[in-house]
């Protein structure tokens, strides 16, 4: 049976699916989010680039504060020019080479209304690297947006489908966990940023980071889906993140996700997770990492990256819907909710200590057995 959390994050998933974004184009989902938190009387602040922070206090001000990180974009196109006539997109982001080199089902769209303009992407020889022509009966201007023409929101038993499943799964987990916190307050203050540009270097959360909106010893959780990897299974999970393709991601704050994890098996032993270093791609962590701030991150194990029914660089590919399993997003809500009630120092202290100490009895028969 379906949990009532499990619907109201499905029902998130849902309305966010609702919204076409890619880099710099992100309107629609930012007000989406902001009505949610609205709604829910959840304070929230955007800074001067766009990004929307979230905060809810702690009953434990000694904790550290912990950010959830999550962003809004997706991979598209986006209106470069128009020469003779004809109109010339370009690529934001890591979208499938497929999507060049074929005639892709797309359409356009109104930030501010949401109005959809079907159009196809063709390609052109003639073009510069990464553009293509767009073939539509709507009138299109410089630096109109444009994504890929794929269903926004399926769901069944065990599979969720979208067009942008990255990251909007990661904004929907994180709401969803914003709105239980709402009710039950953490233990640790508990910060939800959602932030800009990610798909073409993680750019808000460079800004976000660089001016320290968040305290520096703010424990950051990138929040992301990234491509399946040997090691990983799709079903058995989310993923307990230690790095990405950049950077290997920090212990400490790796220990809130590892801590909420041993609570959940307490009260069920058959919770799954995974752990493992997702070198697919690059993520957020890795920006706050750059920055000076101690991150980890949660993964939904993700097919079709970036809508690739193969993979990214195969010309041969199509475009397809991205997916993840049931189950491995319910088990990366549940992590997110749990973590804020056990992000003290005392298990990471532990830890340490345990590699630290050497009992002095242990110490004294490696020197008196010595070669």
């Amino acid at each position: 049976m379906v949990s009532s959390n499990t619907d109201n994050s499905l029902k998130i998933l849902d309305m966010l699916g609702e919204c076409p974004s890619t880099s710099f184009h992100e309107n629609l989902v930012f007000q989406c989010i902001k009505r949610i938190l609205s709604s829910e009387n959840i304070p929230f602040k955007t800074d001067t680039y766009g990004n929307i922070l979230a905060r809810i206090e702690g009953t434990k001000p000694q904790n550290k504060p912990v950010a959830f990180v999550a962003h809004m974009d997706h991979p598209g196109f986006e209106v470069n020019r128009i020469e003779n006539g004809q109109v010339i997109a370009k690529a934001l982001g890591g979208v499938p080479i497929a999507s060049i080199k074929k005639t892709t089902k797309s359409f356009s769209f109104d930030e501010k209304t949401g109005e959809r303009y079907p159009c196809f992407l063709e390609p052109e020889a003639s073009i510069g690297d990464r553009e293509v022509l767009v073939d539509s009966n709507q009138d299109l201007c410089i630096g109109m947006p444009i994504v890929f023409d794929l269903p926004d929101f399926l769901v069944d038993v065990e599979l969720i489908q979208m067009r942008a499943m990255d990251d909007l799964a990661g904004c929907a987990a994180i709401i969803s966990g914003l709105s239980e916190w709402n009710k039950k307050q953490p233990e640790s203050n508990v910060y939800a940023v959602f932030t800009r540009a990610e798909e073409v270097g993680l750019v808000g959360a460079r800004l976000l980071a660089k001016e320290a909106l968040l305290t520096e010893e703010t424990l950051v959780i990138s929040v992301e889906t990234s491509s399946v990897i040997p090691g990983v299974k799709l079903g058995d999970g989310p993923v307990i993140r230690t790095g990405d393709a950049s950077y290997t991601f920090d212990f400490e704050a790796e220990n809130v996700l590892a801590s909420a994890k041993e609570r959940i098996l307490l009260a069920d032993s058959g919770f799954k997770c995974q752990r493992q270093l997702m070198s697919a791609g690059s993520c957020e962590a890795g920006a706050f990492m750059a920055n000076g701030y101690k991150s980890s991150g949660i993964a939904f194990p993700l097919g079709n990256w970036h809508n690739a029914t193969t993979y990214i660089a195969d010309p041969d590919g199509e475009v397809g819907l991205e997916y993840i399993a049931m189950n491995d997003f319910v088990g990366g809500v549940r992590l997110i909710l749990e973590a804020p009630y056990v992000a003290s120092d005392e298990r990471y202290l532990m830890l340490r200590k345990r590699y630290v100490d050497v009992p002095a009895d242990v110490a004294d028969r490696l020197t008196n057995t010595k070669s």
